[in-house]
């Protein structure tokens, strides 16, 4: 499946007519901003009811999935999902494809990145913000992460899981910069430990499997963006977390990623 391939009446079944309805009145109203592509991957904020969601819609093993932090409850997708969905089909050109951003940044000199850089900083406030934000280190993510792990057993479940949604948090810092080997390094530690801590407590629905499927989707997402991926480390990376009891007991799998992967590493 590709975005390309999608029709209206296929995106139409994934929630209620309320709800698609709602999702067609919100890009009609110009409510899906800041839209963005990169490969099977689509993000957008929306803006209902007078709050803002980031929606993430991904294609994963040929099926399509939405992560939006609405409180949406009705049955299928809420109208911010479908609303992204809605402006693809509508104005595909208006989502910002961050590849070919990356490949055209690529051709500008320091100094002419740095005019860019202030040129934006004048214009979109909220770019100033995202500069003045500190520079988020590596190794230091995963000292704290190795530090939550071992804290673990004396705090509590609902605190575990805000620190590591924090880490986590740092590892989109880094992507956004277009460290994305670091990112997904980030993202690997954390699944590696919380699979760990699940099988050391003998837990292993500690976790919210939506939490887990959340970073699992990330971390492939982010191997495949990668265009300077160690291919050796991500192998090894993938076997460890095969490895594990509780994740091979979940049900992700590596399966459709690493044929795409060995293919793509014997071209």
């Amino acid at each position: 499946m590709r975005f390309e391939d999608l029709s209206a009446e296929q995106v139409r079944k994934l929630g209620s007519e309320a709800d698609w309805q709602a999702a067609q009145d919100l890009v009609a109203g110009g409510q899906v901003h800041y839209r963005y592509r990169a490969g099977d991957r689509l993000e957008a904020a929306v803006k209902y009811n007078d709050h803002w969601y980031p929606v993430v819609v991904t294609i994963v093993d040929g099926s399509l999935q939405t992560n939006c932090s609405c409180p949406h409850t009705g049955e299928g997708w809420c109208p911010g999902s479908l609303a992204v969905l809605a402006a693809w089909l509508e104005e595909p050109e208006s989502f910002l494809d961050r590849s070919q951003l990356r490949d055209q940044l690529r051709q500008y000199s320091k100094s002419e990145l740095v005019k860019i850089i202030l040129e934006m900083a004048d214009k979109v406030y909220a770019s100033r913000e995202l500069l003045q934000a500190e520079s988020p280190d590596l190794d230091t993510i995963l000292e704290t992460i190795d530090q939550i792990i071992a804290e673990a057993g004396s705090i509590s479940e609902a605190e575990l899981k805000e620190r590591l949604h924090a880490a986590q948090e740092k590892a989109d810092r880094l992507a956004e910069m277009g460290r994305l080997s670091e990112a997904r390094a980030t993202y690997f530690y954390l699944l590696d430990n919380i699979y760990g801590l699940e099988e050391e407590l003998g837990k292993p629905g500690m976790f919210p499997e939506e939490f887990k499927q959340e970073l699992f989707e990330e971390y492939c997402q982010l191997i495949h963006e990668d265009r300077h991926l160690d291919r050796s480390l991500v192998q090894q990376e993938i076997e460890q977390l095969e490895s594990r009891e509780a994740f091979a007991a979940s049900p992700m799998n590596f399966g459709e990623l690493k044929q795409r992967f060995f293919e793509e590493g014997d071209k």
